[in-house]
Formats: C-alpha cells, sequence, structure tokens
C-alpha cells in the first residue's frame, strides 16, 4: 500500500515539474502549427465521419472558429 502511494507522489510530483517547465517559442509555434492543421483536418471530415468519432457539426464549426493560439482545451 505505501509503495503504491508513493509511486503515486512521484508521478504527481513528475506532473507539476512539467508544468512548471518553461515552453519555448519554438514548442509553442510548433503546438499552434500542430493545432491549426487539427482544426483544419477536422473542418474537412464529412458526417459520417464525425458521427463515427462523435462529434457533431456544431461543435466541429465552434471548435475551427477559435484561434490557433487558444489551446485551453476541446470541450468549452
Amino acid at each position: 500500500m505505501e509503495c503504491s502511494v508513493a509511486s503515486h507522489q512521484n508521478v504527481q510530483r513528475q506532473q507539476a515539474e512539467q508544468c512548471d517547465k518553461k515552453v519555448t517559442w519554438r514548442e509553442r509555434l510548433y503546438r499552434w502549427r500542430q493545432l491549426r492543421r487539427e482544426r483544419y483536418a477536422l473542418r474537412h471530415l464529412n458526417d459520417d465521419m464525425l458521427k463515427d468519432i462523435g462529434i457533431s457539426r456544431e461543435a466541429v464549426q465552434r471548435e475551427s472558429r477559435r484561434p490557433f493560439w487558444d489551446d485551453h482545451g476541446w470541450r468549452r
């Protein structure tokens, strides 16, 4: 039991350290380009494909209107 608690605390500490890590401009630009490509691809999926992944056309339109620098999660 103590091992699982200790390992869970280690995982939490590692995640916190990763969040504290500074993001370089290169990483940020890469992420923004990735978001732009993903939103573009999502916008061009047909209705059958959207139904397969469980996303409505309205949700896709909302997501595709978001600017590329808006990276605060998919659901709003």
